[in-house]
C-alpha cells in the first residue's frame, strides 16, 4: 500500500547576515537541484518563519525557513534513490537543519476539527520532538496521548491541534554510508540525523495568543517520570525538541512557480 510521505525540513540560520546569500543559494542552486533529482515530488513549498512569540526562543526555536515536500510513496524518497552531489551552502555552518519524515495526513486529530477556512487567520506553531534516550516509544506515547494531549487541548486561545507520528523506520535525510561526498547539501552534524518521534501543530490567532497560552496562563502541566527538565517541553530544546512558527500558506511553490533564477 502506498503511503504518501511528507518531508518537513526546518532551517535555522546561525547568523542573520547569511540570509541574502542563502536565499540566492536556495533559488539559484538547491531548489532546482532538488527538482531535478526528485521528479516524483507532488508538492515542494517553502514557508518563511515568523518572528518568534515571546517565550518561543527558549524552546529551541528554528528561525529561518520551512520546506515541505510530498511524494506519493515513502519508499520513493530522494535519499533512498541515492544522492548526487549538490551545490554546497555558500558558507560553512550556515544553518542548523531538522528533518522529519511523516505521513502526509495527521495520524491523530485532537482539537478544532470544525474550524473552517474562513474562520480566524492564524499562526502555525510546529513542534518536532523525540523521547529521551532510554525511554521507549511506548512509554513516551502513553504520556503524550493520555496525559499531555488533554492538557494541550485546554490551552487558552487554542484553535487547532493535530499530530503526525513519525515512521518507525528511520528514513535518513541522506544515505548513511561512507561514500557520501563531503560537499553533499547541508551540514551533516547535530540535528540533521536526529530520529524524531512526533511532529505537532498548534494554531493560535497570533503571537500574543501563543504567549498568553504558554507563558502567561499555561495549564498545570503534568511532567512525565522520564522528563529531562522540569518545565515544558520536558525534554531538552535543540536536543530532543525544536519548534518554529509559520503562516497558513507558503510564500513559494517551486513546482508551480519556479522558472529559473531571475534577478
Amino acid at each position: 500500500m502506498l503511503v504518501m510521505n511528507k518531508t518537513l525540513i526546518i532551517h535555522s540560520v546561525n547568523n542573520i547576515d547569511y540570509i541574502p546569500a542563502l536565499e540566492r543559494w536556495f533559488a539559484r542552486h538547491h531548489c532546482p537541484e532538488v527538482l531535478a533529482q526528485a521528479p516524483w515530488l507532488t508538492r515542494y513549498v517553502m514557508y518563511r518563519v515568523l518572528p518568534p512569540a515571546k517565550g518561543m526562543e527558549e524552546l529551541g526555536f528554528l528561525n529561518y525557513r520551512v520546506h515541505e515536500n510530498l511524494c506519493l510513496d515513502v519508499e520513493a524518497r530522494r535519499s533512498l534513490r541515492g544522492l548526487l552531489a549538490m551545490t554546497p551552502e555558500p558558507m560553512e555552518n550556515a544553518m542548523k537543519v531538522a528533518i522529519a519524515n511523516i505521513p502526509a495526513e495527521p495520524t491523530e486529530d485532537f482539537f478544532g476539527q470544525q474550524m473552517g477556512h474562513n474562520d480566524k487567520a492564524f499562526i502555525r506553531f510546529i513542534t518536532v520532538f523525540s523521547y529521551p534516550k532510554g525511554v521507549t516509544r511506548e512509554e513516551g506515547e502513553d504520556w503524550f496521548l493520555n496525559v499531555h494531549v488533554p492538557e494541550v487541548c485546554r490551552l487558552p486561545g487554542l484553535l487547532r491541534f493535530f499530530s503526525h507520528k513519525t515512521y518507525d523506520k528511520f528514513y535518513s535525510p541522506i544515505p548513511l554510508s561512507d561514500d557520501v561526498p563531503d560537499f553533499a547539501d547541508f551540514n551533516q552534524q547535530g540535528l540533521f540525523f536526529h530520529k524524531w518521534n512526533r511532529v505537532c501543530e498548534m494554531w493560535f490567532e497570533h503571537n500574543s495568543a501563543w504567549t498568553n497560552a504558554f507563558v502567561d496562563n499555561p495549564p498545570q502541566w503534568t511532567k512525565p517520570a522520564w522528563a529531562t527538565r522540569d518545565t515544558y517541553p520536558f525534554v531538552e530544546p535543540m536536543i530532543d525538541f525544536v519548534c518554529t512558527s509559520i503562516l497558513e500558506r507558503p510564500d513559494q511553490d517551486m513546482l508551480k512557480h519556479y522558472e529559473g533564477y531571475i534577478f
